[in-house]
């Protein structure tokens, strides 16, 4: 028989800082990414050497692994920093998908890869640092606002 009240059977969510207006940790819409971006990857890893457009999705995985990553704090965790690393993550998918696609032709064809492939592929790095820098600026950012409150706090 149970002689708890219902109050105490509910798990209490820890808070951070204090303040019921921020949860603690990760954010669910950011844990999820994590979740789908980090079994991408493997797929893609794995199943790259036997079908060669599957480590796209290795490439995908990692995208969606670093927006989740660089997380904000608040109400709304999709952040400028976010936003940053999905754009840059959707600008390195399109080119790795353009440059994929001219090598694969140029090899079914027989031809000599064509001059565009190598600007996809620097696009694809430039975008890629981008993505990275954007995932280490939202870490820093969180971290110093986790810092600034609980000085305020203290």
């Amino acid at each position: 028989m149970n002689t708890s009240t219902p109050a105490q059977d509910r798990p209490v969510a820890p808070q951070t800082d204090g303040d019921p207006a921020l949860p603690a940790g990760m954010p669910l819409g950011a844990r999820r990414l994590v979740l789908i971006g980090g079994l991408c990857i493997p797929v893609g890893l794995v199943a790259g050497p036997y079908m060669f457009g599957i480590q796209l999705i290795a490439v995908a995985g990692v995208a969606a692994v670093s927006v989740a990553l660089s997380y904000g704090n608040g109400r709304s965790w999709f952040k400028r920093w976010s936003r940053l690393t999905a754009g840059a993550g959707a600008v390195w998918i399109a080119a790795t998908i353009g440059y994929w696609l001219t090598i694969v032709a140029a090899a079914d064809a027989s031809a000599p890869v064509p001059g565009g492939s190598s600007a996809l592929f620097y696009i694809g790095v430039a975008a890629f640092v981008v993505m990275a820098a954007a995932v280490l600026a939202g870490t820093v950012a969180r971290f110093r606002f986790r810092r600034l409150r609980a000085a305020a706090a203290a």
